[in-house]
């Protein structure tokens, strides 16, 4: 019994040692290393769609191994709604969601975050098409789409009417409607159809449509609440012309009128009778109630900007610029032309800058030429100014006389006998469109010195021409506010309607006159016409000298 039990007690003690011998000499095993992970520390982000106001995304990088990289590849779901810098700035481009996702450089792994951006802008987008479809219209009854007095000046002028004059095809229009928008805008001329929608992804549709050549984003900006409620009624103005006679108190606007010589018009009787001027401008605030213009003859009134149609209700830069050549005020302030017809046609939308402005230039000049309009004064030029965010300005190699869109409808305008009066601009640099082209009488700057003002844009357009043509009074000259008061203000704006006035005074006089002669025989009467330079163009206009010139002219035909 005590040799067994000390046996046992043997056994034990050896079992015992094996044990604590083994677990000295076992390895411990590694903790498991945990996995890289990264994340995007916002699930999503809502983002309104406004141009330079970006959301950056910051990750969490964890359980990178020492020594790797952490760095992070960015890339973006759907480029057409939204994109990321490399340093995770996302941009928002379109209305719609997609996802932006983070991954690590080296690993497989990715995080993602939803963006969503809303909308609150408006589009327009010029479609450009390949033809004007299937008319509706006849040139053989031209009564259908074109004035009395639009046909009748063109039989008078020898100007056939022909099929750049007929409508856009019904069908089209319908047709690009259907997609959406509203059609703000269009050209028989140039056949093109601007429209207003809230989806700007509604340009892939209008680019499937067969006649549908291209399409160019014109305006992009935060949507305007049009009103369907109360629409703008126009009214004419009949008008009751002072008894001016042949001598003229011309009251503060004298040095306008003396500097070129249009007293010499006056004096022969001729005022403007007649003739028919239609103002392409920015606005004509409160015109209607200007004591200064109660009196002069208004055939009409029309706003082309698609958010407010109301030519009264805004900017007052048209009034300005119309008293040069309307009011009829003796002893206080008569313009160039007191005696003519007005249109006032509001085509700027003084918020923004953008192409569609010469989309509504373009309507309005073929309203005038389908009015019968004979002149058109356009204080107005467009040149790199536009939104650059969105949309591209022109440069001095677009001015040849031929590219730019409005420049386009003014060489139509001039081939349908309107003759055309433009500012050179206020740059100090080259002629912004429609001023060159080559059926544009240009009007740079003068002050009461007969010297340059130093704001007027000049220069050569690219294919050799000198712009401005002329010069007349816009540096200190004389105009009407919404008051009804004389000021001063200077600009190439005021040159243009002074010499535009006079024009018409002149084709009064001499109506036999194309517009190629008239502005042949302006630039001919100017005091540099025997050598014209740069920056005075062929000089300061001599409305003298210009009717002794018609009057050759006239007998030599």
């Amino acid at each position: 019994m005590k040799s067994y039990a000390s046996y046992l007690l043997k056994a034990l003690f050896l079992s015992l040692f094996c044990l604590v011998a083994c677990k000295k000499n076992e390895i411990p095993e590694e903790p498991e290393k945990p996995n890289p992970t990264i994340r995007v520390m916002l699930d999503s982000v809502i983002m309104e769609n406004i141009p330079y106001v970006g959301t950056r995304l910051e990750v969490i990088v964890e359980n990178i191994p020492e020594g790797t990289p952490d760095s992070v590849e960015w890339r973006v779901e759907n480029p057409r709604i939204a994109e990321v810098t490399t340093k995770g700035i996302v941009w928002p481009k379109g209305a719609g969601t997609t996802y932006v996702y983070a991954k690590l450089v080296n690993e497989k792994i990715e995080a993602k975050c939803k963006i969503i951006v809303t909308d609150g802008n408006d589009y327009k987008f010029r479609l450009i098409l390949t033809d004007k479809g299937k008319s509706d219209f006849s040139v053989g009854n031209p009564g259908a789409f074109l004035s009395d007095k639009a046909i009748e000046r063109r039989r008078r002028r020898g100007i056939p009417i022909d099929e750049t004059d007929l409508p856009i095809s019904k069908q089209y229009l319908k047709a690009i409607t259907e997609l959406g928008g509203t059609i703000v805008a269009q050209s028989k001329w140039l056949n093109t159809v601007t429209i207003n929608v809230q989806d700007q992804f509604l340009i892939d549709k209008y680019k499937t449509l067969p006649f549908v050549k291209d399409v160019k984003l014109v305006y992009v900006g935060k949507r305007k609440k049009v009103s369907n409620v109360s629409k703008y009624v126009d009214s004419p103005q009949a008008g009751s012309s002072s008894n001016l006679g042949t001598s003229i108190d011309y009251g503060s606007a004298a040095l306008n009128i003396n500097l070129v010589k249009g007293e010499a018009l006056h004096q022969e009787g001729f005022k403007g009778a007649g003739i028919d001027i239609a103002v392409i401008d920015a606005g004509f605030l409160n015109l209607k109630n200007n004591p200064a213009f109660s009196n002069i003859h208004i055939k009409g009134a029309k706003s082309f900007v698609y958010e407010n149609d109301d030519p009264y209700s805004i900017d007052s830069h048209g009034i300005w610029v119309t008293s040069c050549m309307a009011v009829n005020k003796p002893g206080r302030y008569v313009g160039t032309a007191p005696e003519a017809n007005y249109w006032l046609l509001r085509t700027e939308d003084s918020d923004t800058e953008y192409p569609i402005e010469e989309d509504y230039w373009t309507s309005a000049i073929e309203f005038a030429d389908s009015a019968g309009v004979d002149l058109v004064n356009s204080s107005l030029y467009y040149s790199d100014g536009f939104n650059s965010y969105y949309t591209k300005g022109y440069t001095a190699d677009d001015m040849d006389g031929k590219t730019a869109f409005s420049t386009k409808a003014a060489n139509m305008a001039f081939k349908k006998g309107i003759f055309i009066v433009n500012c050179a601009g206020n740059e100090n640099k080259w002629v912004g469109a429609p001023a060159d082209s080559p059926g544009v009488l240009t009007l740079g700057s003068v002050n009461d010195k007969s010297s340059k003002d130093s704001f007027t844009s000049w220069g050569m357009t690219v294919d050799g021409r000198i712009k401005p043509d002329v010069m007349a009074l816009g540096g200190g000259a004389s105009v009407i506010n919404t008051s009804g008061t004389a000021e001063n203000r200077s600009g190439t704006s005021y040159a243009s309607p002074i010499v535009c006035g006079l024009v018409a005074c002149l084709w009064q006089a001499y109506p036999e006159l194309t517009n190629n002669d008239l502005l042949e025989i302006i630039r001919k009467s100017a005091d540099r016409a025997s050598n014209p330079a740069l920056p005075y163009g062929y000089g300061i206009v001599d409305m003298k000298k210009a009717m002794e010139l018609a009057k050759i002219k006239v007998g030599s035909k």
